[in-house]
């Protein structure tokens, strides 16, 4: 039996003003897509034969360009219409990838997806722990199986559940049933953290609803809150032998899941630049991260602020080492070669730099996609990137030609840190600021969300 393979993954930020193009994206097709996913191995050891099509990942940005979103759809589409004799689909997209004129590419992409191949083949699909998801959606997936951890640490983990399941339902010919239940909630990301209460112990009541009999796949999803589209919000999707089961379950695991919604809080010290940039330097902590959330890079944001930078230079002298990482500008970076030191004007103050060293950045799959050069005012030095880069580990800085244990201060245009950061980090401060990528969505004009919704609606009432 045939089962094909396929990933296409990109997550949208509505309010961001910077569009992807061709070369943002990582792209194998054929069998280098399984350099990216682990799915190979099982299938071929259960005897299947194995199709691949595409695998196309890019860091978040704002909506995706038709004709782009068209050009991998399509050969997505064309390998399930070269084999139209598959058994099976496995397929790993985001669920919260927004297309110019059309909306949900997934929704679009399973649509068309199965209006190829009818109801025959069973498709597995991966999502994103932050999909935004419809009925629809869900309707066109036998088994769903979304990430239980964030920051992300089981991508591997649950392509390895999503396709075991699949292996399990075709070699005992079984046709699960993926059910939703959504939930009038759009929680702040940056709170969501799976290893703290509530959602540390609502996740493993995942894992043991999974062992329940006849229960495939139990998911929360809690949406992406940068994505002004009538599908935002959280949902809960369960997978299971039967409809009624699988309805009932994601029913039930929703009620339990909005009863948290005033639970979540950003688990470290915030507030506003100032007062973070304050507290950065006269905190005796070794090694301080300041995260300048507004401007998240891996949210979607363009990561060309110049905000924390000012903070700190308003406040110059000061004897802290401090690394702003990175500011994005191309036009600099044009430059680079000619450059020994340069002006920044920065609100009222006109700053001179002297350059430091150039180095490379690293895109969203570890991959060298630009140059950077590090530059110096006084106690600060930062690094200007040719393209958006997300400092989320020490390989980044280290391809930049820097040491982040040479620094007192650091900060990333992120919001929570990524584990790989995490080890360096001896007091973490996340700067409320303001940007496409801001966690105060009252700040947003949303257009297109289905209302009520919580926090900007309160008082709502469902599941009585």
């Amino acid at each position: 039996m045939k089962v094909i393979v396929a990933s296409f993954q990109f997550e949208s930020c509505t309010f961001s003003e910077l569009l992807p193009d061709i070369n943002d994206f990582e792209y194998f097709e054929g069998q280098d897509i399984f350099k990216k996913l682990v799915v190979y191995e099982p299938l071929k050891s259960a005897g299947f034969e194995v199709i691949p099509s595409i695998y196309a990942n890019a860091l978040p940005g704002g909506i995706l360009p038709l004709d782009l979103y068209n050009g991998f759809k399509e050969k997505i589409l064309r390998t399930v219409k070269e084999n139209s004799d598959a058994e099976g689909i496995f397929i790993y997209l985001h669920g919260s990838m927004e297309v110019e004129k059309i909306g949900s590419g997934e929704l679009q992409l399973l649509r068309e997806l199965r209006a190829i191949t009818g109801n025959r083949p069973l498709i597995s699909l991966v999502l994103d722990l932050h999909a935004n998801i419809t009925g629809e959606l869900v309707g066109y997936a036998d088994i769903i199986c979304g990430y239980k951890t964030a920051p992300h640490v089981d991508q591997a983990e649950t392509q390895l559940r999503a396709v075991h399941l699949l292996i399990d339902c075709l070699k005992n010919n079984i046709r699960p049933v993926s059910k939703m239940t959504g939930i009038p909630m759009l929680p702040v990301g940056d709170a969501m953290l799976t290893a703290e209460e509530p959602l540390k112990t609502l996740i493993q009541k995942t894992y043991e609803l999974e062992k329940l009999p006849e229960i495939l796949s139990v998911n929360l999803f809690f949406g992406h809150m940068w994505v002004d589209a009538p599908n935002t919000r959280a949902s809960v999707v369960v997978t299971a032998s039967k409809a009624e089961q699988a309805d009932a379950l994601a029913k039930d695991t929703a009620k339990i899941f909005w009863e948290t919604r005033g639970m979540y809080r950003l688990s470290v010290e915030n507030g506003t630049i100032g007062d973070c940039v304050d507290s950065a330097l006269k905190t005796a902590a070794r090694r301080v991260f300041i995260s300048d959330s507004g401007d998240n890079t891996t949210a979607g944001a363009e990561g060309r602020s110049l905000i924390v930078l000012n903070a700190f230079a308003s406040r110059l002298p000061f004897r802290k080492k401090v690394c702003i990482a990175g500011i994005t500008d191309d036009v600099l970076l044009g430059k680079a070669k000619e450059l020994k030191t340069f002006s920044c004007h920065i609100g009222d103050q006109e700053i001179i730099f002297t350059v430091k060293n150039t180095g490379k950045i690293l895109g969203w799959a570890k991959e060298m996609i630009g140059d950077c050069l590090t530059a110096s005012c006084q106690n600060i030095d930062v690094i200007f990137t040719q393209k958006r880069s997300a400092f989320i580990s020490k390989e980044n800085f280290e391809m930049a030609g820097v040491k982040m244990e040479d620094y007192d201060i650091i900060v990333v245009k992120l919001g929570y840190l990524f584990s790989e950061l995490q080890p360096f980090c001896d007091q973490h401060y996340f700067a409320l600021t303001d940007g496409s990528s801001c966690v105060d969505i009252r700040r947003f004009h949303y257009q297109k969300l289905i209302r009520p919704l919580y926090p900007l609606d309160e008082n709502i009432k469902i599941f009585q």
